[in-house]
């Protein structure tokens, strides 16, 4: 039994979710979907496969969820992605690491903390008009702010506590929109994009983007590749998302825990899925 690890607020699949299902079973191997907060430990334990797909509803208790991770691997259940990989990944100074690595990124700074007078030191520093501020562990866009300098003194930051990463804001990012290319066992699949809405800034769904299945070059794709290359060990899905410019290809974000596969927009690439699981099963 394969279990997919859902959110609470869906409890019907998605069409992603759906795909991969009927994909699994297909190749005969039985599949469900149960939340990742109320389902009891053992049932994850207890399956042959865990995959955290679906878990959307962590952002208001990344702690619990990092709890959750550590228990099954403590219990012997069999995640996928690897443990050490969704750690890895639940912070967002991953980033960092990859700046370091000479890998595309936006420029980013970690602060212990997110006051005023930190942040608008940083700015002024780094000459930025305007940044992006959010947490280092959440998803969706959940609890991300973009930050006008001139208007410091109406910053609303209550909400922000503790670390932080304050990065240099992508001005155009709603003309471009934001690329995400699906790794499947490391190999790309395929891209699709998101449309922001006119003015909007944030390419997470609860902003009312739409979506294109869309082209890439192999100078993408291969931009893409390089950051599923530094990774300690292949995933088997990642979701890499960021601006493809003129210039070349800019990493926003790196997606190993519960990324939106859009297996829906690309025919077969559920399938692929579904054997390369059976592949990692042995």
């Amino acid at each position: 039994m394969i279990l997919i690890a859902t959110c609470s607020e869906y409890p019907h699949p998605t069409p992603n979710l759906e795909a991969l299902v009927s994909a699994l079973k297909a190749q005969g191997l039985d599949a469900a979907y149960l939340p990742w907060k109320t389902t009891p430990l053992e049932t994850f334990v207890a399956t042959d496969a865990v995959l955290p797909l679906c878990c959307w509803d962590y952002y208001d208790n990344p702690g619990r969820f990092l709890a959750w991770i550590d228990a099954l691997e403590a219990r012997g259940a069999r995640l996928l992605n690897p443990p050490e990989l969704l750690r890895w990944n639940f912070r967002k100074t991953y980033l960092l690491e990859l700046a370091a690595a000479g890998l595309a990124v936006p420029k980013t700074f970690h602060l212990a903390d997110a006051s005023r007078e930190t942040i608008a030191q940083r700015m002024e520093a780094e000459d930025w008009g305007t940044a992006v501020l959010k947490p280092v562990s959440s998803q969706n866009g959940h609890g991300i702010q973009k930050l006008d300098h001139a208007e410091r003194a109406r910053w609303s930051l209550e909400s922000m506590t503790g670390e932080v990463l304050l990065q240099e804001f992508q001005a155009d990012i709603g003309a471009l929109g934001e690329t995400t290319m699906t790794f499947i066992d490391g190999a790309f699949s395929h891209a699709v994009r998101r449309v922001l809405k006119p003015g909007e800034w944030r390419a997470n769904p609860q902003y009312g983007i739409t979506y294109e299945r869309v082209a890439v070059s192999r100078d993408v794709i291969e931009t893409a590749q390089a950051y599923i290359d530094h990774l300690p060990q292949t995933p088997l899905y990642a979701r890499v998302d960021g601006l493809v410019r003129s210039t070349g290809f800019m990493l926003m974000e790196l997606e190993l825990i519960d990324p939106y596969l859009y297996l829906e927009f690309a025919p077969g690439s559920a399938d692929v899925m579904a054997r390369a699981i059976l592949q990692r099963l042995g």
